[in-house]
C-alpha cells in the first residue's frame, strides 16, 4: 500500500462511480496479491499533534458525507484544463475509494506526527497545505487529466521526514503470502517509495499522479533542508545534514590516515610515523577505545543493556568520558531504567555539562533532579535542577512533578 494521488482519465466522476472504480492494473495487483505498508515509527513526541489528526479527521469526514450524499464533486477536483485556485486545496480532501483514503491517512499518521512535532501546529497545517499545493502545481503543469488525493502533501511530508528523521525505525507490515512484521530504517522506506514513483512516472502507467507524489518529496525535502540550512529550525545529532557532515568528516579521515596521520598518536600528525621515535603503547588509551568502539556498535545494534554495561566500565576507566549527544542520552535513559541510578546520574552529569545547548535540556534537569532528590540523597543538587528547569517544561504534569519533589526536599 502506498499513498496515491489519481489520474482521473476521462469524464469526471461522481462519487459513487469513484468508489467502484478501478485503477490501472499494476495498481490493482499491488493491493490485491500483496502489499507492506508503515504503522509506526519509534520516534517519541514531545507535543500530541492536534493539527495532524484534525487533517485525518477532515479527510475521513469529507470521504463518508460524499459517499453518503452522493452527487458530483467535478467542481472540486484539480482539473489542469481548467484550473481554479480553491482546487488545489480542495483536491487535497477528495478521495475516490476506501483504499485509496486508508492509504494516505496511514502515511500521514506514521510521518505527519513527528513532522508536525517539529515544526509546531501553525507551521505544520502551512506547510501541509502548501505541499498539496506545489503537488497539484507538478502535476498540473505536464499532465492533462485531472487529479484528486492527499498523497501530494503526504509525500511532502514524507519528504521532510527523510530530512529530519533519516536514522529513525519504521515498523512495516507486509502481507503477500504470509503476515508479518519488520522494522526498516526511515531513509530506506521513503527512498524506496521515492523509486518506486520515479520508475512508474518514466514508465508512463497510467492511473496514479506520479508526478503529483514526487513533486511533494522535493518541496518537503528543500525545504526541510533549507530551514536547517539558514537556521530557523535548530539541527539534531542525527539528522541528513548531520549524517551527510558525518560522512564527509569520515572521508577526510581516511585520507588522512592512509598518508600516514596518527589520530591517537603524539607529536607530529601530519606526516608519515617515525617508527623510531614513537611513544610505548598506552594500555590504559587502547581501552578506553575499544569500549567506545564497543558501546558504538551496541548502540548501532539496538542493545542498549550491552551499551549501558560497557559504559560503565569505561566510566571506571576514565570518569570524564562521554559519548556522542544522542548515544550520552540513550545511555543515561538506559541506565536509569535499570534502577542504576549513581551511574545514570554521572551520565546525565556529563551530558549537561557537554551539551550545554541542548533543545530539551530540561527534561534531562527534571531526571536527574529526580534521580538526587529520591534516590540518592542529594537535596541541594536537586533543588538546583528543578529549579532550572520548572520554568522551562512545557507540560502541566511535568511542571507539577517538579513543584511536589521541589515540596518533599525542602520540607
Amino acid at each position: 500500500m502506498t499513498p496515491v494521488a489519481l489520474a482521473i482519465n476521462g469524464a469526471q466522476p461522481t462519487p459513487r462511480t469513484r468508489q467502484s472504480r478501478s485503477t490501472s492494473p499494476e495498481t490493482d495487483k499491488h493491493y490485491h496479491e500483496g502489499m507492506f505498508f508503515p504503522v509506526r515509527t519509534d520516534r517519541q513526541l514531545r507535543h500530541t499533534p492536534w493539527v495532524n489528526r484534525s487533517i485525518i479527521a477532515v479527510n475521513v469526514l469529507i470521504f463518508v458525507f460524499i459517499s453518503n450524499r452522493g452527487g458530483s464533486v467535478s467542481a472540486f477536483v484539480l482539473n489542469p484544463a481548467l484550473p481554479r485556485f480553491y482546487q488545489f486545496i480542495t483536491y487535497q480532501f477528495l478521495h475516490a475509494s476506501w483504499m485509496h483514503l486508508i492509504g494516505n491517512m496511514l502515511f500521514l499518521y506514521v510521518f505527519g506526527n513527528s513532522v508536525e512535532d517539529r515544526l509546531g501546529k501553525l507551521g505544520y497545517l502551512c506547510f501541509y497545505l502548501a505541499g498539496g499545493i506545489l503537488a497539484g502545481l507538478g502535476h498540473a503543469l505536464v499532465e492533462p487529466n485531472p487529479v484528486l488525493g492527499a498523497s501530494g502533501a503526504v509525500a511532502a511530508v514524507s519528504g521532510a521526514y527523510l530530512v529530519w528523521f533519516p536514522m529513525s525505525n519504521i515498523t512495516i507490515v507486509y502481507w503477500f503470502i504470509f503476515i508479518g512484521v519488520i522494522e526498516v530504517s526511515s531513509m530506506v522506506v521513503i527512498l524506496f517509495y521515492i523509486a518506486q514513483d520515479a520508475v512508474m512516472f518514466l514508465a508512463q502507467f497510467g492511473g496514479v499522479a506520479y508526478l503529483a507524489h514526487l513533486s511533494g518529496y522535493a518541496y518537503g525535502f528543500g525545504i526541510a533542508m533549507g530551514l536547517m540550512w539558514i537556521g530557523l529550525l535548530p539541527r539534531e545529532p542525527y539528522d541528513l545534514l548531520a549524517l551527510i557532515e558525518h560522512r564527509r568528516r569520515k572521508a577526510q579521515f581516511t585520507a588522512l590516515t592512509r598518508k600516514g596521520y596518527q589520530p591517537w598518536g603524539h607529536g607530529d600528525t601530519t606526516g608519515p610515523p617515525d617508527t623510531d621515535d614513537n611513544q610505548p603503547a598506552n594500555p590504559q588509551r587502547e581501552q578506553i577505545m575499544q569500549l567506545r568502539a564497543q558501546i558504538g556498535k551496541a548502540v548501532s545494534t539496538h542493545n542498549l543493556e550491552g551499551a549501558a554495561e560497557a559504559y560503565t566500565q569505561l566510566l571506571d576507566l576514565d570518569a570524564g568520558q562521554v559519548m556522542g549527544q544522542q548515544q550520552q542520552l540513550d545511555l543515561a535513559n538506559q541506565l536509569m531504567s535499570q534502577q542504576r541510578y549513581s551511574s545514570a546520574a554521572q551520565a546525565y552529569e556529563l551530558f549537561l555539562n557537554t551539551y550545554t545547548a541542548y533543545s530539551q535540556r530540561e527534561q534531562v534537569e527534571l531526571i536527574l533532579g529526580l534521580i538526587y532528590a529520591r534516590y540518592l540523597n542529594r537535596r541541594q543538587r536537586a533543588k538546583e535542577l528543578l529549579s532550572a528547569a520548572i520554568n522551562r517544561l512545557e507540560g502541566p504534569d511535568q511542571k507539577q512533578l517538579a513543584q511536589d519533589v521541589l515540596q518533599e526536599i525542602s520540607g
